[in-house]
């Protein structure tokens, strides 16, 4: 993942716990509870706005991954290797079959030495001039997410209040936002002088879906914020 993406990417850490098996030299983690989170948002994301992959690191980051670390989804008699990259990622397959068998996944390693993850990301709006709806339609997806996740909670579950706007790392860039009535609302984004941070945070408002949104150049990347 290359350094401009991990800006927005979000992250759901677990600490990996579960079941000990022959003296604690590994772990099992029901497998339900790693793919909740994607298996939802397939529910909600018909457009496929977000993607997402599985990661694990080492709990203590100056630590490189166990040269040994193995894992595994137990389902049924069966015992499927995932693989799992030099970067860290995993590439556990998200199925709902799985789900439904008891599956779980099953680590080589200690209960506390690891940590697991899964990273996932809004695709960027393409090009300088759209209509805001198109420009936040992440949050739309964050928001019918979590509903579907709280269920009757949902009244009281956090909900995308603003729009974290990124432009690659460089000049300040500007957002304006034009409405039907002739007015206008703009946007300057602040930029660290270390390059590192050019962004703006933008109001999520629903209401302003037929609004234009004109972009001093394409965005980088637009993730939700929720609070």
């Amino acid at each position: 993942m290359s350094g401009g993406a991990r800006v927005w990417v979000a992250v759901l850490a677990l600490l990996l716990a579960g079941v000990g098996h022959a003296a604690e030299t590994s772990r099992e983690v029901p497998y339900k509870d790693l793919v909740r989170i994607p298996l939802m948002m397939e529910t909600v994301d018909n457009d496929h706005v977000f993607s997402g992959e599985f990661s694990v690191a080492s709990v203590d980051a100056k630590q490189p991954l166990p040269a040994d670390l193995r894992v595994e989804v137990l389902v049924g008699d069966e015992a499927i290797p995932v693989r799992v990259d030099s970067d860290g990622r995993l590439r556990l397959p998200v199925r709902q079959a799985w789900v439904d068998a008891g599956a779980k996944l099953r680590i080589n390693q200690p209960k506390g030495k690891l940590l697991l993850g899964y990273n996932f990301r809004a695709r960027p709006p393409s090009g300088t001039r759209m209509r805001y709806s198109q420009f936040a339609e992440s949050a739309a997806v964050m928001e019918r997410g979590i509903k579907a996740e709280a269920g009757w909670l949902s009244f009281a579950a956090p909900k995308p209040h603003a729009l974290d706007v990124r432009f690659r790392p460089g000049p300040a860039q500007e957002l304006e936002i034009r409405f039907a009535d002739g007015t206008s609302k703009r946007w300057r984004a602040v930029a660290d002088a270390g390059g590192g941070y050019n962004g703006i945070e933008l109001p999520w408002k629903p209401e302003w879906g037929d609004a234009e949104v004109i972009l001093s150049e394409p965005v980088g990347g637009v993730m939700p914020l929720v609070k």
